[in-house]
């Protein structure tokens, strides 16, 4: 079964009667995930270098395959094959089959992950009715199995060579920052300022409160529509470097009107379709873009008597309305490769309510 093996410790330290700050470190190792990577009865490519991509769908009795030195798995492989039964079936791990299938049952128990995190958070209680809680994330994933949709994971690039799909994780974001805070305005009964008359029961009980969250973006890679024989899993560009990757900008910022996410297909070179790519999953230096986000709440409390009052309260999601492009085409081998027309968030939206407690 799928096993989590978690390590954790922390360190407290009180600054002040009401402030904590909290260093601690997190690692999780994941290992026997469910993932559908396995594909046992995969040809090696190594096949294709040796005899050719011709040869390999030629029928495993022909003459030319009979000069490679092929010989036929079983007595019966040709009646049960027909024309199917070509050199790359005999050359099969178990050429009496096309595919053994490990995934759709959810058999597929071969992923394998690893988390580790640095944290920092800081907690602060203010004397007259408010708090604030801030935490720094420093952490890196790494994984061959995100997620346990079968659906969302592609077979092995190449069973016999995994370390392709090992990479960093598509969770990943290095780096991550959040700060949520409370402060009731110091107006009204029983606060410092303005304590009685109708200034008190119309500048008093007003609350704010903020959520900011901020951080990297998680990495990307490349895909390609460049078919290699014998491929039965993700499809793997070639690349040169995993340096460079991202197009320099022609303005002050980001602007998909003019800008490419990504530098031309020229840049990565030729995708040769006589043997698989090098590229793993995904490339740690080449990020989505950093997502920024703030929410903001104002509300006020309208008491009538004990044990009945009036809440009014307005909210901003999205406050300063940020836009956060998305990558844009990430086939390598595609006319629109680079090119984005969409965007990871939603725009700024507004909302007003009223409840009534009695």
């Amino acid at each position: 079964l799928p096993e989590q093996n978690s390590l954790s410790l922390s360190i407290q330290r009180q600054l002040s009667g009401s402030m904590v700050l909290e260093a601690s470190y997190n690692g999780v190792i994941g290992s026997h995930l469910q993932a559908g990577l396995l594909n046992y009865n995969q040809v090696p490519f190594s096949a294709l270098a040796k005899y050719g991509a011709t040869l390999l769908n030629s029928r495993a009795d022909s003459q030319a395959a009979i000069d490679a030195g092929i010989k036929l798995p079983f007595p019966n492989f040709m009646t049960l094959w027909g024309s199917r039964g070509t050199v790359a079936q005999a050359l099969r791990p178990f050429p009496q089959y096309t595919t053994i299938n490990t995934w759709d049952g959810n058999g597929d128990h071969s992923g394998h992950s690893s988390y580790h995190a640095a944290i920092f958070k800081l907690d602060k209680r203010f004397a007259q009715g408010g708090t604030f809680t801030t935490s720094y994330v420093f952490s890196k994933l790494i994984s061959d199995a995100d997620s346990y949709w079968i659906t969302d994971q592609a077979r092995a690039a190449d069973h016999y060579n995994r370390s392709l799909e090992k990479s960093i994780g598509s969770y990943d974001a290095t780096h991550n920052f959040k700060f949520a805070g409370v402060y009731n305005l110091p107006f009204g009964k029983g606060q410092k300022l303005m304590n009685g008359g109708i200034g008190a029961w119309i500048l008093g009980d007003w609350r704010v409160a903020f959520i900011g969250t901020y951080n990297t973006g998680r990495p990307v890679g490349l895909s390609t529509s460049v078919s290699t024989p014998l491929q039965a899993g993700r499809s793997v560009p070639w690349i040169t470097t995993y340096d460079g990757w991202r197009a320099p900008t022609k303005g002050d910022s980001f602007n998909p009107a003019v800008d490419s996410f990504w530098q031309p297909a020229s840049f990565f070179g030729p995708q040769p379709s006589n043997t698989i790519g090098n590229q793993t999953r995904f490339n740690p230096r080449q990020r989505e873009l950093p997502a920024f986000n703030e929410n903001i709440s104002i509300s006020k409390e309208f008491r009538v008597h004990e044990g009945m009052h009036f809440e009014l309260r307005g909210e901003a999601f999205n406050a300063f309305n940020r836009v956060r492009f998305a990558v844009g085409d990430t086939n390598v081998t595609s006319a629109t490769f680079g090119k984005v027309t969409g965007v990871y968030n939603s725009p700024r939206q507004i909302q007003v309510g009223a409840k009534f407690q009695f």
